[in-house]
């Protein structure tokens, strides 16, 4: 995840109602929120993502700290909104429609580069989810697509950093096997 420069002046400008400011944080972020979402609730990641970004917004002059606790903070709140899903879902049962069926998205600068870098990333999500437990592949979405370190994680998660470290080893251990018995190679 590239950096925000100026992460600091982003944010306060954002907390002061800076439009170009919020949709600066919005930008950094959504690509790799909706790829933990979609690993978690596929049918409803875009839904749940407003839902991440409507508390966000509400809770955004309260925040405090740098770009990575920034994003710690995205995340925890969206793990908390696909728990919160998962409840009602418990309650009611629907059956939701992939947005993507209804809506066209508006192609906003290099489309071509866009959409092979969104692909192949959700697509290493997907793997990761397919291959690994539901703690396995949080793990390593925390660790490598939100790019949030061990402790953070470990709050997050409600774990030790050293469950963090041991179950992100054993997934990539997991990993590498599992590729390797796919592709013909043994590891």
């Amino acid at each position: 995840m590239e950096p925000i420069p100026e992460f600091s002046e982003v944010l306060a400008a954002a907390q002061a109602g800076d439009e170009r400011a919020a949709d600066v944080l919005f930008m950094a972020h959504q690509p790799f929120l909706l790829r933990y979402l979609r690993s978690q609730e596929r049918r409803t990641a875009e839904d749940l993502a407003g839902e991440v970004w409507l508390a966000a917004a509400q809770g955004l002059a309260d925040f405090r700290g740098d770009g990575t606790d920034f994003r710690a903070w995205l995340f925890s709140i969206a793990r908390r909104r696909v728990a919160d899903h998962r409840r009602r879902g418990i309650r009611r049962r629907t059956d939701s429609v992939d947005p993507e069926t209804f809506a066209e998205m508006e192609a906003v600068g290099d489309t071509e580069e866009t959409a092979v870098d969104r692909v192949s990333a959700q697509e290493a999500v997907d793997l990761m989810v397919r291959h690994l437990s539901r703690d396995q592949a949080e793990v390593l979405i925390f660790r490598v697509v939100a790019d949030l370190d061990a402790a953070r994680t470990a709050v997050l998660m409600g774990r030790s950093e050293s469950w963090v470290r041991t179950t992100q080893q054993r997934a990539l251990q997991r990993l590498a096997r599992r590729l390797g018995r796919e592709s013909g190679v043994t590891i």
